[in-house]
């Protein structure tokens, strides 16, 4: 996994970036579904094997969607939306 930070940010958006120019400058396309929750609503993090019960796992996994326009969903938003 990589650690959170400034980089990691930047590298994860570099390629959504450039698919967002690309669509933009190639297609009529007007929505890109990114896929960004699919992790957080199916689980599939490694760290929700180790949860200590089902129920401790699907709190976190409720913790991390409602946040997520803070993270991965902000992250999409920016980089998408710089194409129109």
């Amino acid at each position: 996994m990589l650690p959170l930070g400034v980089n990691s940010v930047n590298v994860l958006s570099a390629g959504m970036y450039l698919i967002s120019e690309f669509i933009k400058q190639n297609t009529d396309t007007t929505v890109v579904f990114s896929g960004e929750g699919a992790d957080e609503v199916a689980q599939g993090y490694i760290y929700f094997r180790d949860a200590p019960s089902a129920d401790t796992a699907h709190d976190d996994s409720l913790r991390l969607l409602n946040d997520i326009y803070l993270f991965d969903g902000l992250r999409a938003d920016r980089t998408t939306a710089a194409h129109g």
